[in-house]
């Protein structure tokens, strides 16, 4: 079987969509197994020794880009649309790490990465740096990269794992999910990350923090895995944050003299992370009048383990 080779070095497969032949400008034709009407049932790749040793560009695609297309160990997969459970999901994975994000890092909804010559496929949800990797003049791989598995078979999303990770990927997460065709009674977890030392899942509990350099700080797990956990980790995390909205609140609150509010809630968030604290500490936040410290205050709790860390004095 005949293959067409592009400029970048990568292969497109023969049967694949001719958008890689009409990025080059040259004409490849294409190949249909006897008997297939739409698809292709198995298409092998070319074994070329020059290819086998580096990587195609993370954009470098076997498969039409913006279809529901994708090209898994050596063939053109239909990727059908998600169903509720796996979508609603979806969305609660996205809003957090969005708001958990760095600033120098994006996410990613189905973002087509080629992990090697036989595949070329999509995380459901990744984060990667913004702008172009000045090694590869390419956009960056992704970092982190989240697969939602409500139907997906067990062995496919393992492969999967092992090829993004051989590609470069620092960490990958699965998601298994259960609910109704609404996506009312949904129940997901537990959030499972691929250990590649190991070839196996490591499984998170619920109530652990997730801590990565993409992120401006650590994440509660059961965030991830259930929607009002999402919402509460959205605001302590816009809360957090430096954006000149909330500083434009916090002159607000200041004018209106509502500070306590910021107060309380910063006790309270004390308690529920068992971080102790005596009369001199609550009368210390207490006659604070700085919103702005108090959000400083705000930010340490998730990493402190004394008052005294909150306070910055350790």
């Amino acid at each position: 079987m005949s293959s067409y080779k592009n400029p970048t070095g990568g292969y497109w497969a023969p049967g694949a969509s001719e958008y890689a032949a009409a990025q080059s400008g040259a004409s490849a034709p294409r190949m249909e197994a006897p008997g297939v009407e739409k698809g292709y049932d198995r298409l092998e790749a070319p074994a070329v020794q020059e290819t086998r040793n580096r990587y195609p560009s993370v954009s470098d695609t076997v498969v039409e880009p913006e279809t529901n297309q994708e090209y898994f160990r050596g063939e053109v997969r239909e990727c059908l649309p998600a169903k509720a459970t796996h979508s609603t999901q979806h969305s609660t994975v996205v809003g957090v790490m969005r708001a958990y994000a760095k600033p120098e890092y994006t996410i990613d909804i189905d973002l087509l990465t080629r992990q090697d010559e036989d595949n070329n496929f999509a995380s459901d949800v990744c984060v990667r740096r913004r702008g172009f990797d000045p090694k590869t003049d390419d956009r960056y791989l992704e970092e982190v990269a989240f697969e939602i598995k409500a139907t997906q078979r067990s062995g496919d999303l393992t492969e999967r794992a092992r090829l993004m990770a051989r590609r470069g990927v620092r960490r990958v997460f699965a998601i298994p999910v259960k609910g109704d065709d609404a996506g009312y009674n949904l129940v997901a977890g537990p959030l499972l990350e691929w250990q590649p030392e190991r070839d196996d899942w490591k499984t998170w509990g619920e109530h652990e923090l997730l801590e990565d350099p993409c992120l401006t700080g650590p994440l509660r797990i059961k965030a991830l895995l259930d929607a009002v956990e999402a919402e509460e980790a959205v605001v302590k995390a816009v809360l957090a944050s430096n954006h000149p909205a909330m500083a434009k609140h916090d002159e607000v609150v200041e004018q209106r003299g509502k500070l306590e509010g910021h107060r309380e809630w910063l006790l309270m968030e004390l308690s529920d992370a068992g971080i102790e604290f005596d009369d001199v500490a609550r009368a210390r936040i207490e006659a604070c009048t700085d919103s702005r410290v108090l959000r400083r205050w705000f930010k340490r709790v998730g990493e402190a383990q004394t008052i005294q860390e909150v306070f910055g004095d350790a």
